[in-house]
């Protein structure tokens, strides 16, 4: 920026256009000793981070107990993250999350360390966002709208606290004023989130649920491409057959309302085996991830009637532009044109 160029930016402007935390989160991302392009597209892009904070703690703070239910609340807080023995017993989404957090938590810590402002705020950025937001909160609402009722939905509940309430902490230094409204309205806050203690480092974290998650998000990417590729409806829910070694059925099978959530299959036609399936020759074949196969049937995927339909509009199409051509290149003028074209080339 510069006075003779008349291009500065007022920072008041600036916070009531995009606002405060935009902004402070914006510069803070900018490498110390370097030039930073404050661009409209920057600080855009951040208020759409505050906004997608501010969701994310609303979905938070509805699917948590109630507050005079005691009882509830007894069993969410005794879940303690702290601890190997408890971080293997979670369901593999929950362990995955909180293994990525923990991983996090000591980048941060040593990254603050050292003055690494922009690298905390971009990869807490990409953990909120790509792992919190994206596949952690939609994989939680298989456990919190389950018909099997509140003790399935408790962990996903601890959870979802735990990591948003450590999210906030990480962002606090960046973004003071929309961390500290949505702490102040978690339950059970004593202190404000500006004297709270920072994060304890070195939890545990489980690499091979972080692996198999991996494993699983890419057999869902991949269903969720066919799908689009194929131009299925949103809202239908298809069948599959999930082909793979007997060691990744059994940690895959148990979130099979996670892969329908996700990936918008039929929860009781998804079927796991370690051979390929009958009807294999009709089905779009997916290979995804380590050892992971999936098979969608043709008949899910594609209307037949409505294909034929467009087909035959096509062929039609086709068929009308070929006859004109052809009557074209069938005409006596045109004969002439090429015959008068071939004798000057002779010539």
């Amino acid at each position: 920026m510069s006075k003779t160029l008349g291009n500065v930016v007022d920072p008041i402007d600036t916070i009531q256009e995009f606002g405060t935390d935009a902004l402070r989160f914006t510069l803070a991302l900018g490498t110390a000793g370097q030039d930073l392009n404050l661009s409209t597209e920057r600080l855009s892009s951040n208020k759409a981070f505050t906004n997608k904070l501010w969701n994310a703690g609303k979905f938070v703070l509805q699917n948590l107990p109630n507050q005079d239910d005691a009882s509830a609340w007894e069993t969410v807080l005794a879940y303690k993250f702290d601890r190997e023995e408890s971080l293997v017993q979670l369901p593999l989404p929950e362990c995955w999350v909180v293994s990525k957090l923990h991983l996090l938590i000591d980048m941060a810590t040593a990254s603050y360390d050292k003055f690494f402002f922009g690298d905390i705020g971009r990869e807490t950025y990409d953990f909120f966002w790509g792992d919190f937001a994206d596949w952690y909160i939609e994989a939680s609402k298989a456990r919190l709208y389950s018909s099997k009722g509140d003790s399935v939905a408790s962990v996903a509940q601890a959870v979802l606290l735990y990591v948003f309430e450590n999210i906030l902490k990480l962002l606090h230094p960046f973004m003071p004023f929309v961390t500290e409204e949505l702490w102040q309205a978690l339950p059970q806050r004593k202190e404000a989130l500006m004297v709270s203690p920072w994060p304890q480092t070195s939890l545990p974290r489980h690499a091979n649920s972080i692996k198999k998650f991996e494993n699983l998000q890419a057999l869902i990417r991949a269903v969720r491409n066919a799908r689009a590729e194929y131009s299925v409806d949103p809202g239908k829910r298809i069948s599959a057959s999930i082909v793979a070694s007997e060691e990744v059925i059994q940690y895959v099978s148990k979130e099979k309302e996670v892969l329908a959530l996700l990936s918008r299959l039929d929860v009781h036609n998804v079927r796991f085996t370690n051979i390929p399936p009958g009807d294999a020759e009709q089905s779009v074949h997916l290979v995804s991830g380590e050892g992971l196969e999936a098979y969608l049937p043709l008949t899910d995927m594609i209307d037949i009637s409505a294909e034929v339909e467009r087909l035959s509009k096509r062929l039609s199409k086709m068929q009308t532009e070929y006859d004109g051509l052809r009557a074209r290149l069938s005409s006596p003028k045109e004969m002439k044109r090429d015959v008068a074209k071939q004798n000057h080339v002779n010539c």
